[in-house]
């Protein structure tokens, strides 16, 4: 940026020098050829005047200068650094012969300039000049203070970075670009920009009075409002500090920035910095980096205190929102890699996935997931969060890591707090594949069961309070996709709890106290345990279970059987089994008592139970058996009551009972 100013400021000394000059010649020729051989002296480059030029000396100086061309480095891009249909200057005549440039007008009318960065990371705008650079003049001593004049206070005011012009004093009244167009290529980076309809007014009263930038120029097709203020411009020279503000007002973006900047071999800054983002996917598109179709990256809004040095920013008392979540904390964003890498530490209200995940109300959403933002940024956060949601799943206060690494975010969940358990786990998403994957650990201890399943797949039917791990593997672009392509494993264990739409305790216990109308008035919905344990399988979105165990007063259950998480559906057998002991918690789960078998299909949201009827009609002597062992439980009365028979009266000798058969315990237990 110095270099640029240098430049800018030895064009008009050497313009102003013309006009001073050219009242002495009449000739319009020599004057071109005087200001062709000072501006190549100045920068070894050519300049060419192929316009008219137009001279007058009152009331003060002025020229005008027409189809000006400055020739581009050697090896540059653009045949011409910099083209112009017109050149329009006013000097004030008086501060010219004592050594100020005053400059009441400077017009440059649809000037077209190429700034270009070389590979070797050389400017265009670095100048190597023919003529040997001017000697300074010796400061002059202040024999009063025995002191030497600081650097700028005298003649010397700084030079070009290889110029020999070393103006004492400039001031531009009215700077003006009209229509100009300004493009940049780096190729170093391959960053290539093009700015076109560039109108630009600059007021410069002196080198240590404020400068004044207002200006608004057109980048794909979007107006943009620059303005900008230096306290002290001879900072720019000095490589000093100086006050200063900049504004940048669009639709895509709107940007403000007061503190101070100091110049050297890198800008640094200290201030206050707000952003303004209506839509992160909207600015992405205007960038020239369009975002893949998907949900959230809306608006963005970012303030706080920002100190820069190089490639390396650092954000204190920051606070932030994105799509509606909000965070406070402080950010480091170092840009000398290959993506922006972000660290620090935040405290967000809520992270909400379902914005970026296209989650649908019913089923497994065909919306394809946007990972790109994966790409965009490196991170490594330490996060605290009130809220996550994940799908229907609602995680409470949690601390987690998060570090995105080429396209890989892992996520260490250190705390979790998760329907009124604890836990912790792992979360692995690889973006940087054309198929993303994802891996997920955790390990889950005092949860909730039921408000947990439905959430986290809409099943309803099974309480209690417990342990719950799992280890999962899934790929795919959506959640449809992910799931079909689930693998993994995982185990229960529950205690306290009920298995919901069936309940074959609730059916003995009120045998025992009316045996005669207590199955028929027996009217309870569910299964009680007091314990309910196994472990599972996944295998292509298809979950597996063989040693389901469930343990309560006068009931025993195993079971076996899969579910297809894909579709929702489920295929599993039930064993419950009726048995003489009031132990739930560490009971025995061989008991011996009556078994009744129960097939589970259907949807998870509205699931069928049946009877195996199959396995009971094949096999009536086993359930005879089951009765008899009973005994304890007054299985006589049980039975009776099953079979809908009256209490036999006291006259009636005893060997005179009818013994129930096989086939008659099935009809009763059947309506049959």
């Amino acid at each position: 940026m110095r270099a640029l100013l240098y430049f800018i400021i030895a064009v008009v000394i050497l313009v102003g020098g013309a006009v001073f000059l050219a009242p002495m010649f009449i000739s319009a020729d020599l004057v071109k050829q005087e200001v062709e051989a000072a501006v190549e002296s100045a920068t070894g480059r050519k300049l060419t005047i192929a316009g008219d030029v137009s001279i007058s000396a009152w009331p003060a100086l002025a020229a005008n200068i027409g189809d000006v061309t400055f020739a581009n480095a050697p090896g540059g891009k653009a045949d011409n650094m910099a083209t112009m249909k017109e050149l329009r200057a006013e000097l004030a005549i008086m501060p010219l012969l004592s050594g100020t440039v005053q400059v009441d007008e400077f017009v440059l009318r649809e000037p077209v300039i190429n700034l270009e960065v070389a590979r070797n990371g050389t400017p265009n705008w670095q100048f190597e000049p023919t003529a040997a650079p001017a000697e300074p003049a010796p400061a002059p001593q202040d024999t009063s203070s025995g002191e030497t004049p600081p650097a700028g206070d005298g003649t010397s005011g700084g030079g070009t970075s290889g110029g020999g012009i070393a103006p004492t004093e400039v001031s531009l009244a009215n700077m003006t670009i009209e229509n100009g167009q300004i493009s940049y290529s780096d190729a170093q980076s391959g960053a290539a920009y093009n700015f076109s309809d560039v109108d630009v007014t600059l007021n410069l009263p002196s080198l240590d009075e404020q400068l004044v930038v207002s200006g608004a120029l057109t980048w794909n097709a979007e107006r943009v409002n620059v303005d900008a203020t230096v306290e002290r411009p001879r900072a720019v020279l000095e490589a000093s500090s100086t006050a200063a503000t900049v504004n940048v007002a669009s639709n895509p973006v709107n940007f403000a920035y007061a503190g101070d900047l100091t110049f050297g071999d890198a800008l640094a800054t200290a201030g206050t910095v707000e952003l303004a983002v209506p839509s992160v996917r909207g600015l992405s598109a205007w960038t020239g980096s369009p975002m893949a179709d998907g949900g959230g990256f809306g608006p963005l809004a970012l303030n706080g205190q920002l100190a820069s040095a190089g490639t390396r920013y650092t954000f204190s008392d920051a606070s932030m929102s994105l799509d509606g979540m909000n965070a406070t904390g402080n950010l480091v964003v170092e840009t000398a890699g290959a993506r922006p890498k972000l660290s620090g530490t935040l405290s967000v209200d809520q992270i909400d996935t379902n914005v970026y995940s296209g989650q649908g109300d019913a089923g497994w959403s065909t919306d394809t997931i946007d990972f790109s933002g994966l790409k965009a940024v490196d991170t490594d956060l330490d996060l605290s969060a009130g809220e996550i949601i994940f799908g229907n799943i609602v995680i409470g206060q949690s601390a987690l890591g998060l570090d995105i690494t080429n396209g890989t975010l892992v996520a260490n969940l250190t705390r979790m707090a998760l329907y009124q358990g604890t836990g912790s786990g792992k979360l692995t998403l690889n973006g940087r594949r054309a198929t993303p994957s994802l891996a997920a650990n955790f390990n889950l201890s005092g949860l909730a069961i039921e408000p947990f399943l439905n959430a986290a797949s809409g099943f309803k039917r099974l309480a209690g309070t417990g342990l719950f791990n799992i280890a999962v593997t899934a790929q795919g672009s959506s959640q449809a996709q992910m799931v079909n392509t689930l693998n993994g494993t995982g185990n229960i264990d529950f205690r306290n709890g009920a298995i919901k739409g069936i309940n074959l305790a609730q059916i003995i216990r009120t045998a025992l106290t009316d045996p005669i109308s207590g199955w028929s008035n027996a009217t309870a919905s569910d299964t009680d345990f007091s314990e309910l344990n196994g472990s599972f399988s996944i295998t292509n979105g298809t979950l597996s279970s063989n040693d389901l165990k469930m343990l309560g007063p006068l009931l025993r259950l195993t079971g076996a059987g899969t579910t297809s998480i894909a579709q929702q559906t489920i295929n599993y057998r039930l064993k419950p089994k009726l048995v003489a002991s009031l132990e739930g918690q560490g009971g025995a789960a061989d008991k011996a008592g009556l078994d009744i078998p129960v097939i589970v299909t259907g949807t998870w949201s509205n699931p069928k139970f049946a009877p195996d009827l199959a396995a009971v009609i094949s096999n009536p002597t086993e359930i005879l058996k089951g009765v008899e062992s009973l005994e304890k439980i007054q299985p006589k009365d049980i039975i009776r009551g099953l079979l809908g028979q009256e209490e036999p009266s006291g006259d009636a000798p005893a060997e005179d009972k009818k013994q129930p058969s096989p086939e008659d315990v099935l009809k009763g237990l059947f309506g049959r």
